[in-house]
């Protein structure tokens, strides 16, 4: 794929306060694809925001190349580059009105200012704000600074916009609005976006691909439901949604397929081989969402699946859900989410009970279980 940015063997180290050295960037090698919504996903100091500034020009690699529409821009310096970038921070000018906040690149660049007034009306009025171009920043609400600072790094027409956690300072509900207002001007515009953020749940709501990275490196490279249903390692598995991960080692292999045996010696049977072999030590993967109530909610009356039984540690009500955690013997607690409704209760701590594992929800990651 050639796509609109290729980063190739993207390094990047810094001396630690400390001593030592943190090596931010070990060889990450990344497409974006034209019109995509690509989001850099991880935890604080996994390197996320050092590639997206070294993407902007904020920061040099030590070594590899970045290339933009096929030219390498690793020697240019950031205004040069056809890209902008919207902060966490919006770093608006309090002194000036929204439409010469918005011109202001426009104006450095010496454009016309017939085509000025033309471009920041347009895009002032696909962001929301038509009519308040004449207002300062301060009069005007977080979101709406949201959109200011989304207006002016659009209105260049840069081939990538970067955004590096620009919805952190946002209220809850205001931060859902603007994901769906971000990801559907992202689709109107035509452009990719590169989206840093911590939150997972963010990520997966608005992105078309997600980069998962811990130390420094890409851990999974996915869409947001392959990465969800079939992590690539532990640390994913971990990072991404809730998770029973069972100790296992692979018995049997028949083809596509084979059994595992769980600490306790249940045998869960026909798993996705997913490279394994015989007697290799695995993960398996149980999103608590994925366990039933009983038999009857598989959908069918056969056994396509297995059991879990244990006593129940913990127990409460959420809404929509009910939360329980079992204690089973010689195995890990395993965490539920039960959906309430008709046929499902509330269990009671230290009640007796059993869940049902459906045949299709079991993922096995291969490996000793030690997270990347």
């Amino acid at each position: 794929m050639q796509g609109i940015l290729r980063i190739e063997s993207a390094s990047k180290s810094f001396q630690a306060p400390e001593g030592g050295v943190i090596r931010a960037l070990d060889n990450v090698s990344l497409t974006v694809a034209h019109n995509e919504f690509l989001t850099l996903l991880g935890p604080s100091g996994c390197g996320k925001t050092t590639l997206l500034r070294a993407v902007s020009g904020f920061e040099d690699l030590d070594g590899g190349e970045i290339y933009i529409d096929g030219q390498p821009v690793s020697d240019q310096p950031a205004h040069k580059r056809p890209v902008n970038t919207v902060f966490q921070r919006y770093a608006l000018f309090p002194h000036l009105s929204v439409q010469r906040n918005v011109a202001y690149s426009l104006e450095v660049r010496g454009v016309a200012k017939a085509e000025i007034r033309h471009r920041v009306g347009s895009m002032l009025e696909l962001v929301g704000l038509a009519g308040m171009g004449a207002r300062k920043i301060g009069q005007l609400s977080g979101g709406q600074q949201q959109r200011v600072a989304l207006a002016r790094s659009l209105v260049a027409r840069p081939k990538i916009l970067l955004l590096d956690e620009p919805l952190s300072a946002l209220d809850k509900n205001l931060r859902h609005k603007m994901q769906q207002e971000l990801k559907t001007l992202q689709h109107e515009l035509g452009i990719s976006f590169i989206f840093v953020t911590h939150d997972q749940e963010e990520a997966l709501v608005m992105s078309d691909r997600i980069a998962v990275l811990n130390g420094g490196t890409i851990q999974q490279l996915d869409a947001p439901e392959e990465l969800y249903r079939r992590p690539g390692n532990e640390f994913v598995a971990r990072f991404i949604g809730e998770s029973n991960l069972l100790d296992a080692t692979v018995v049997s292999v028949e083809g596509e397929s084979c059994d595992v045996a769980l600490a306790d010696s249940t045998v869960i049977r026909d798993c996705p081989v997913n490279g394994l072999k015989r007697g290799d030590a695995a993960k398996v993967l149980i999103r608590p969402e994925n366990l039933l109530a009983d038999l009857g909610q598989s959908g069918s009356g056969e056994r396509a699946g297995h059991e879990i039984s244990g006593t129940v540690s913990e127990s409460f009500f959420a809404g929509t859900d009910y939360h329980l955690v079992l204690v089973c013997q010689g195995l890990p607690p395993v965490r539920a989410s039960l959906r309430a409704g008709p046929g499902t209760s509330h269990h009671t701590i230290g009640e007796q009970t059993s869940l049902f594992v459906p045949h299709d929800a079991v993922h096995l990651i291969p490996g000793n279980g030690v997270p990347a």
